[in-house]
This record gives C-alpha cells, sequence and structure tokens, in this order.
C-alpha cells in the first residue's frame, strides 16, 4: 500500500514541476479548437417529403399477363430517377446560373458533388424524402425545390410516353390474339363440321348420336303402345255383333252433339265427314284414306244412306259401334305401319352414328382441348381488350401523373441551420485541450532523465545514504501563490468555454 502511495505522490509531483506546461498547452489547444469551431459555416436544411407511385405505367396495366422482373429497392429506384445526369445538370442550371454559365470541369464537379449531397431515403410504401444542405439557406432551398420540379416534369412526360408505349404495346398483343383467335375458331369449325353427327350441339346441348338413340326409344316405346291398343281394340271388335234388328232405337252423341238422325244415317253421316277430313289432310293413295272411302261405300251398299228415318221392317241394318271400333283397327295398324317404317330408318341412323362414334373414340376430348384453347385465347383478347379501353381513358382523362405524384410536405425556406453542432464541438474542444494537456505531462515525463525524487532514485538500485533539503523561509508562501496562479489560469479557461456556450447558443439555438 506504501508503495501504491508513494508512486502516485511521484507522479503528482512530476505533474506539478510541470503544470505550466500543461495549462499552457490545454489554452493553445482550446483557443484554436474553438477559432476553428466559430469558422465553420452554418448549413442549413431543406427537406421534402413525396409520394410516388414506383410501379411503372406497363404494371397495372399488364398485371397477370407479365411478369416485373425488377429488383432494385424503391430508394435505389428515386434515386436513379431523380438524380439521373440530365436532371443533374438541369438542376445546376437552375440553382447555380453562375456555375452552369462557367467552364464545363467546373460543371461536373458540382453535378457528382450535387449527387452525393441530395440524400433521397424511403420512409415506407411509395413514400420518400429528399434532403439537401448548404451554408446558404436559399440556396439549400432552390436546390430542392428545382429537384423536385425536374423530377415531375419528367415525370409527366414519361408517363404520356409510357402511356402511349404501353397503348402500341397492347394493340400489337391484340392484333396477335385476333390472329390466333380466328385460327382457334376457323380449326374448332373444321372440327365440328367433321364431326357434327357425334359432337354435343352449341351451349351443351344433346348430339345427334343423343338425339338418334332417344328417338329409336320414343318410336319404341309408342310401337309398343300402340300395338297394345290394337290388340285391345281387336278383342274388343271379336265381342260386338256386326249388324243390329231393324227398327232398333238407336240414339248417341256424334260430335259433342245429340242427333235426331237414325243410327244408320248418322254413321254415314259420320264416315263422309272423317272421310273429308282425311283428304284435306292426306293425299288420296294414303292407306287411311282408302279405308275411310272403304267404309263410306259399306255403308252406302247396306242401305244405311236412306233419308228416312228407319229402315224397312225385317231388315238388319249395321251395328256403328262394330264399324267405329273397325275404323280404329284400321287407324292402328296404319300407324303401326308407318311407326315400323320410322323405327327402320331411326335404327339404321343411329347404327351409322354408334359405328362413326366407335370409330373416333377421341372425338369429344379433342373437341374439348380445341374448345379449351379457344376459350383462353377469348378470355386473354378480351381482358386486353378492355386495358387498352382502361389506357385511353386515362390518357384522356390527363390524371395519370397526378395519381401517381403527391408532394405531401412542400421544401421550406429554413430559419434555423442544423449544423455544425456548436455546443457539443465547443465541449469537445475543452476535452480535448485538457486531454492535451495531460498528454503533454505524460510525455515530458517519459522524456526526463533526471531524478526528481529519493524513491526514484533508489529504483534504479543503487544505495542511497540521504538527502539534503532545501531550507527557504518564503517557501510556503511561494507554493500558495503558484497554486492561486494554476487555478486562476484553468477557471479562467472554464470562464472562457461558458461564455463561449452561452455565445453559441444564442446565435445558433438547438446546435
Amino acid at each position: 500500500m506504501e508503495s501504491i502511495t508513494d508512486l502516485l505522490k511521484l507522479h503528482l509531483f512530476a505533474a506539478w514541476r510541470r503544470r505550466w506546461w500543461a495549462l499552457g498547452i490545454a489554452w493553445v489547444a482550446c483557443l484554436a479548437g474553438w477559432a476553428a469551431v466559430y469558422n465553420l459555416p452554418n448549413k442549413y436544411e431543406v427537406t421534402a417529403r413525396l409520394h410516388v407511385d414506383t410501379d411503372a405505367v406497363l404494371v397495372p396495366l399488364l398485371r397477370g399477363l407479365a411478369v416485373d422482373s425488377a429488383t432494385a429497392s424503391q430508394a435505389e429506384l428515386m434515386q436513379r430517377t431523380l438524380l439521373s445526369h440530365t436532371n443533374l445538370q438541369k438542376l445546376v442550371a437552375i440553382s447555380y446560373p453562375k456555375i452552369a454559365n462557367g467552364p464545363e470541369s467546373q460543371k461536373e464537379r458540382l453535378s457528382q458533388w450535387l449527387a452525393t449531397a441530395i440524400k433521397i431515403s424511403s420512409v415506407g410504401r411509395n413514400l420518400f424524402t429528399v434532403t439537401f444542405r448548404d451554408s446558404d439557406p436559399q440556396v439549400a432551398y432552390d436546390v430542392v425545390t428545382a429537384a423536385l420540379k425536374i423530377f415531375i416534369d419528367n415525370q409527366t412526360e414519361a408517363a404520356h410516353a409510357d402511356m402511349e408505349s404501353a397503348q402500341r404495346f397492347l394493340r400489337e398483343q391484340i392484333a396477335i390474339y385476333e390472329t390466333q383467335l380466328s385460327e382457334a375458331e376457323r380449326r374448332r369449325a373444321d372440327f365440328r363440321t367433321r364431326y357434327f353427327d357425334i359432337l354435343p350441339g352449341e351451349g351443351h346441348s344433346p348430339s345427334r348420336l343423343d338425339i338418334a338413340r332417344e328417338t329409336l326409344a320414343k318410336l319404341k316405346a309408342d310401337n309398343a303402345d300402340n300395338n297394345l291398343r290394337l290388340a285391345t281394340l281387336k278383342r274388343q271388335l271379336a265381342e260386338i255383333p256386326q249388324f243390329l234388328p231393324s227398327g232398333a232405337n238407336l240414339s248417341f252423341i256424334a260430335n259433342g252433339t245429340l242427333t235426331s238422325l237414325s243410327p244408320a244415317q248418322q254413321q254415314l253421316f259420320d264416315a263422309q265427314k272423317n272421310l273429308e277430313l282425311l283428304q284435306l289432310r292426306l293425299t288420296k293413295e294414303h292407306p287411311d284414306v282408302i279405308a275411310a272411302k272403304r267404309l263410306v261405300e259399306l255403308l252406302r251398299n247396306s242401305g244405311s244412306g236412306g233419308t228416312t228415318g228407319s229402315a224397312p221392317a225385317g231388315r238388319e241394318i249395321s251395328n256403328p259401334v262394330y264399324e267405329q271400333v273397325r275404323l280404329q283397327i284400321v287407324d292402328r295398324e296404319t300407324t303401326q305401319a308407318a311407326t315400323a317404317a320410322r323405327i327402320a330408318t331411326a335404327e339404321t341412323e343411329a347404327a351409322r352414328l354408334e359405328k362413326l362414334a366407335r370409330e373416333e373414340p377421341g372425338v369429344e376430348a379433342d373437341y374439348a382441348r380445341l374448345d379449351r384453347d379457344y376459350s383462353v385465347l377469348q378470355k386473354n383478347y378480351n381482358e386486353l381488350a378492355a386495358r387498352l379501353e382502361q389506357a385511353r381513358i386515362a390518357q384522356a382523362a390527363s390524371t395519370t401523373t397526378d395519381n401517381q405524384i403527391h408532394i405531401i410536405d412542400p421544401p421550406q425556406e429554413p430559419q434555423v441551420p442544423v449544423a455544425p453542432r456548436r455546443l457539443l464541438l465547443i465541449t469537445g474542444v475543452l476535452i480535448g485541450g485538457l486531454g492535451a494537456g495531460i498528454a503533454a505531462i505524460i510525455i515530458l515525463e517519459q522524456l526526463d532523465r533526471s531524478f526528481g525524487s529519493l524513491l526514484r532514485l533508489r529504483r534504479m538500485g543503487m544505495p542511497v545514504l540521504g538527502a539534503v533539503s532545501r531550507i527557504n523561509p518564503g517557501t510556503r508562501w511561494e507554493l500558495g501563490r503558484h497554486v492561486t496562479a494554476f487555478v486562476l489560469g484553468t477557471g479562467l479557461l472554464l470562464v472562457v468555454y461558458g461564455g463561449l456556450m452561452i455565445h453559441a447558443h444564442g446565435i445558433s439555438p438547438g446546435v
């Protein structure tokens, strides 16, 4: 513990011996530093914040049809756009007219300096800040204002150029799709014409093969029903008498009205009426017409066509019910023959279509593929046409650039400098000056080869017999005077520091 105390006393004694060197170096360093701080020019900062839609005009128009391969960040894109060489030349011409009219090398150096001095940072999605510092507040304001104006003007021109390019691209794509769509329509129509019989109709309607199958099934069902009814009529006819005794009082409803004619007359009347109706619809050679004529002749020959209301006594008359049933049988037989002929025709057609379908098993799949390709082309064509119309409307309304750029915080001419931070620099100079004084003491002590104390002499390993002290009656008074002078010198340095801090705060508040 004693060795540490002795060592501390040794260093303190050495520092005290060189106190004036330390104080003088501190004063020189602080005065030089403070002078340099006060000679630093003020820096004024101008900031503007704007919202920019960085997506190009082509991107929203072609979203879903093209791939955006841009990999640069928003801030980098904004930096390259705003601080391009052309824009910097315009900026120099607007903000620094004297340099713009001077040598080309000086103008180029200024452009390069502006490219690094103007700071652009991204603070959010499509939100940017533009910052610039200069010793002249008016110049700082002019540079930021001119940069924004140049950017907006260039963006307006670029927006119209990009819109024209986008419309030209869309028109080219539409022309290509029109050609492809026409080819697809032709292939689809040719394929449908070739396999019209086995392909489904438009709108997923049944194909001719399905219709043939349904028609054949319906004809067979109708024929079976007709055969059943014909068998029933034949059984009924076997149970009905063909003739009735003369003078039988018969009355029935003909055509929905109770007739006053005799049964034989009414039967002949109905037969003639039925023949007339058939002749209106059918030819003379039709089986139904021939059967109706035969019935009329039969009724006339049997004596049922008389004008009186009753037949002569002792004679039989034809049974009208029997004749009607027989007429229905003839009609059913005719229908049966016609249905059989239609069934044969339908079976032939269905067999032909079935054979065609078996020979071409992949027709429906091929047609579905052609139809799918056509649908995709048509969808893309319609989308391109719609987007081209949107682009035309947007260009006509002249809203493209307005929607892309919004200046949220316009630039303002600064009133207070933002740099240098003199309060902080003045304090740093004081600390540096004091540190320089302490460093001077340490260096001088290392360079000193004399022995200032017995302790230091003994550390050299030499025998020390003793020391002779200096006896001076005025030693205490002289020591007090030296201490007072050193304290006053140090205090004066701190007073100068305080005055400089107050003055710097007055001329540069906030920095």
